[in-house]
This record gives structure tokens, C-alpha cells and sequence, in this order.
């Protein structure tokens, strides 16, 4: 059960946006462009050797724009290429644009598709019904596809910012459900998990799932900052996934140890603090304050005491800590800032 985009998560708006893109990492990226033939493509389709990411809409395309594609490949004109992604430790290719032109392909060998709209020799038939030419006219003609992959950093964090700049037409696709494209191992599932624990739901002030993940980033930044804050590095969101990369390799046990640590710490501060203790202004979350509280709580674990209210409570008068929550508060000095005041506050048993 989802939430409605009226009900989505109100967060208090404390982070700069201007400064956030100052530095970026520099890639290393071969690319190459690969012509498939459509029948290999189809192929490679079906053996699930190209992959449409989770996070995409689903095929949109009308049965007239569907047709057309097909049209175009049965007279020889040229069609747009697409653009694939290749993981270092995988063969798959990983659609980063071209999932409608792909889609109509597949429809159109899989019989689910008549032409319509087209010229006369071709309109109300499907791929079977094609006499012997146009069918092998149709299985021999190309789709330019451009192959990319990361060389450096070792790693695939660069498809985060492909697929970021690709995505330019429509509903324009998230941070997180990018991340969700790119990492399809572990990742997903581990964080949807934690995002339904009980006392995460109470701490966050909604019974339900967002509808774009945007609950399960949280998790996933407070993850991230309690595994390393003091490594920090802004862009908060560059920071997050690279993180997201980590935790997609890491074994079962670790994953085991990781929510153990999370439950925990979503146990003692809702115990403690009550529903809702980051809501600061109003009735929105405050992100700051949320993920330096709980990475720290994970971070401490059992050295937690059992006067966390009192404590959060005397942060909250520190004006340091709340000039550290309020104001640009991803940049890097907010960042090791607030969590040495709650490591202050909490650790000094």
C-alpha cells in the first residue's frame, strides 16, 4: 500500500542547491556504438541479456507511434540510437534510453502488435504476416545502440549521472529511483525492507511507503553517513550512492549485522524520543537532525544510555547544532559538525 503524491513525505527544505554540483567526480568511460541487427536485439531481449531498469514507466507507446517505429525499419529509414550500460561484473546491458523503441521491437515478434496508420502493403498485419522479404528486411535491419562503460573510479557510479542526464522528457525520474536502476542486487530489497519496520514508520510519521521511494533514501543516507561520516564528501547525493554501491556487494551476514544495528536503533529512540522527534518545524521532517540521531544511535549501538531524551532535547537548545540542521546543511562542515555535537551528547558515558 502506497501513499498518494498529496501524501508524500514533507521534509523541511534545509539543503543548498546552488553549491551542490560544484565538484563531481571525474570518469574514465569507453564507449563504442554496436549496430543490432533487430532479430539480435529481440534476441538478446528475450534471453534477458538487455534489461529494462525497475524503476522505468512502463511501455506508454500507442499502437500509431508503435507502428510507425516498425514502418520506418520496413522502408530503410533511420531510426535514433539508444544508449546501453554495461556493469563491469555483469554481460547485461542495461537500458539507459530507448525502452519504447525496444518495447514496439518486442511487441511486434511477439505477434502483440498490427500495424496501423502505415502504408497500405503493410496496414492491419503482424510480424508473421509479413511476406518472406519484408520479414527478413525487417530481421536484418539496425539499431545503432551506444555501449557505455565505466572504467574509473572502480566502480558504476557514473550511470547515476547518465541516466541523470538523460532523463529529460516526461515525469522526470528521481535520485533514488535512478540509484534503483543501476543497483539490482541486494540493495533493494535490504532497503525496502528496513523502510517497513514499524518503528521507522513512527519515527518518520507515515503508516505507508512513499510512492517514489523517497522514505527508502533515507534509509539509505542514514546508512551511508553512519558507515562514514567522517569521510564525508558533498554532494550529498554523489555520497549516498556510492554508498548504495557498497552495500549492493555486501554477504548475507553483513546485511544480517547492518539491520540488526538499524532495528535497534529505530527501537531505543522511539522508545525514547516518542513519534515524529524531527518533525522540528512544524509537521516536516528535518533530515539533519533525523540522519545525524540515528547513524549515531547505530554507530554507538550498545553505549547508548537510557537518557536520550534529556540529551536530544539540550541539542536542541545548542545553537550550534541548530545553526547546523537549518542551514545548508549538507555542505561538508554541517555535515561533521552536527554529528560531533550528537556524538558529544550521546557518547560521553
Amino acid at each position: 500500500m502506497s501513499t498518494t503524491e498529496e501524501e508524500e513525505l514533507q521534509v523541511d527544505e534545509t539543503e543548498e542547491t546552488d553549491d551542490e554540483e560544484v565538484r563531481s567526480t571525474k570518469f574514465d568511460i569507453t564507449s563504442y556504438p554496436a549496430d543490432y541487427t533487430l532479430k539480435v536485439l529481440y534476441d538478446k531481449w528475450k534471453s534477458d541479456q538487455i534489461k529494462i531498469p525497475d524503476f522505468q514507466r512502463s511501455y506508454i507507446w500507442k499502437n500509431t507511434q508503435a507502428s510507425r517505429l516498425i514502418e520506418s525499419f520496413l522502408l530503410g529509414l533511420p531510426i535514433p540510437q539508444i544508449f546501453l550500460y554495461r556493469e563491469r561484473s555483469s554481460p547485461v546491458l542495461t537500458v539507459i534510453d530507448g525502452q519504447q523503441r525496444l518495447g514496439a521491437i518486442a511487441q511486434f515478434y511477439n505477434e502483440e502488435l498490427r500495424l496501423k496508420g502505415v502504408d497500405s502493403a503493410w496496414e492491419g498485419k503482424s510480424y508473421s504476416e509479413l511476406d518472406d522479404y519484408d520479414r527478413s528486411q525487417f530481421d536484418d535491419a539496425t539499431l545503432r545502440a551506444i555501449v557505455i562503460r565505466q572504467i574509473h573510479p572502480d566502480d558504476d557510479s557514473s550511470a547515476f549521472q547518465i541516466f541523470e542526464r538523460l532523463n529529460t522528457g516526461g515525469t522526470q525520474l528521481n535520485d533514488m529511483e535512478i540509484r534503483r536502476a543501476i543497483f539490482r542486487g541486494k540493495a533493494n530489497g535490504f532497503l525496502e525492507e528496513l523502510n517497513n519496520n514499524d518503528d521507522w514508520r513512527n519515527l518518520i510519521g507515515m503508516a505507508d511507503s512513499t510512492p517514489r521511494f523517497r522514505d527508502v533514501e533515507l534509509v539509505l543516507r542514514i546508512l551511508a553517513l553512519a558507515e562514514s561520516w567522517r569521510g564525508y564528501s558533498k554532494p550529498m547525493k554523489h555520497f549516498i550512492t556510492a554508498y548504495m554501491g557498497v552495500l549492493d556487494k555486501n554477504n548475507g551476514d553483513e546485511l544480517k549485522e547492518l539491520e540488526a544495528r538499524f532495528t535497534k536503533a529505530c527501537s531505543d529512540i522511539v522508545t525514547q524520543l516518542g513519534a515524529k522527534p524531527f518533525h522540528l518545524r512544524g509537521n516536516r521532517l528535518n533530515l539533519a537532525a533525523m540522519d545525524s540521531v540515528m547513524a549515531c544511535s547505530i554507530e554507538l549501538g550498545e553505549s547508548l544510555g537510557p537518557n536520550l531524551a534529556e540529551e536530544y532535547d539540550q541539542l536542541k537548545e545548542n545553537k550550534c547544532f541548530l545553526e547546523f540542521v537549518t542551514h545548508n546543511t549538507s555542505d561538508n562542515v554541517a555535515v561533521t559538525g552536527r554529528f560531533k555535537k550528537v556524538h558529544s551528547a550521546f557518547g560521553s558515558k
